[in-house]
Formats: structure tokens, sequence, C-alpha cells
């Protein structure tokens, strides 16, 4: 493993703990094991490095969103294989909320490129699953895109509370519910 990814693993991994203004440059040379130097010639700057923490992530989140809509069976509704991986997520990543949002809480109040970066994220997540209603449905794919990431967004919220399989369980009885083949009065 490169240096530099060293430092993006150590870095994401301890963001996700302590969050990102508690995470100092210099706890995350100590725990990657680089010098200041290292760091900065791979990363300009504290931002730069959440950015890049924050692509790698997301690049990671849509493979694995991709791979499980190519490989599962015909039977199983696209949404159904989304809320699978999204457990499969929590046990394999974290349970302790968006790490994007917590971006945004942090970096709110201050016009960075990270903010952007969040509400880019969001938008690609709401686009992912706008695409995978309207390969399979044509009746309000929209309002059902936008109701399923609710429900994720809910979940994903809940999980440091409750556990991230018991909220991803729970918001995928909720979405099953919602998705019904019936017509349902709030997809109208």
């Amino acid at each position: 493993m490169s240096k530099a990814q060293d430092i993006l693993n150590t870095a994401e991994r301890l963001f996700d703990y302590q969050g990102f203004h508690a995470t100092g440059i210099d706890q995350i040379v100590r725990e990657a094991e680089v010098t200041p130097r290292t760091l900065y010639r791979h990363f300009h700057s504290k931002e730069q490095l959440i950015l890049k923490v924050l692509e790698e992530r997301e690049l990671r989140f849509f493979r694995k969103l991709q791979q499980c809509i190519e490989n599962k069976e015909n039977s199983i509704p696209n949404w159904v294989a989304v809320f699978n991986e999204l457990e499969n997520w929590f046990t394999e990543e974290s349970d302790r909320g968006c790490l994007f949002l917590r971006a945004l809480a942090e970096y709110r109040h201050k016009e960075t490129e990270i903010v952007q970066t969040v509400l880019i994220h969001k938008q690609r997540t709401l686009d992912f699953l706008m695409g995978q209603f309207a390969k399979t449905s044509s009746d309000h794919f929209k309002d059902r895109a936008e109701s399923l990431m609710l429900i994720i967004e809910g979940a994903v919220a809940l999980a440091p509370v409750i556990g991230g399989k018991a909220a991803i369980q729970r918001a995928s009885k909720l979405a099953h519910q919602l998705l019904q083949p019936t017509t349902h009065p709030l997809l109208h």
C-alpha cells in the first residue's frame, strides 16, 4: 500500500470516529506513521485531505451499489438489492451515521469545497436511485426515489442510536410498505 493510501485510510478512520475538526494533522501523521512532509507532499491541506477521503468513500459506496445491482437475482427488485447492500455497508464500513453529513455539519458555516462535495454526493445518490426506478417503472419514479432517499437517510441518521443493522432492517420494511405494487397515497 502506498503512503498516500495509508494516510487516506488513517484519516478516514479518524474522521469517522472523532470528527473532522477534532482530528488534527499531527494525529493523522502519527497514526499513519508518516512525516508531516510526506502528508503535505500528497495533500496540500487538511481540506484537500478531507475532500480526497470523501471522494474515495463515494467511489467505494457507488461501486458497491452498482455491483449489488449487477449481481442480484432478476426476481429481486433493485431497491431491495440496495437495502441489502446498505446492511452490508453498515456492517463493514460504519454505523456511526453518514460521514458526508457529518462533514456538512462541521463545515456548513464556511463556503468550502467540502460543502459542495457533500451536496453533490447526496444528489448523485438520489440520481442513482431515480435511475434504478426509471429502469423498472415509469410510474412516479422520481417520487419513489425521493421517498426511498428519505427512508435511507433516516436509517443512516438512526444507525448510531439503534445500530446499523436494526436501522436498515426497519427502513427496508418501511420501504417495502411504501413501494408495494398497489397504489400508495404518498406517491401521488
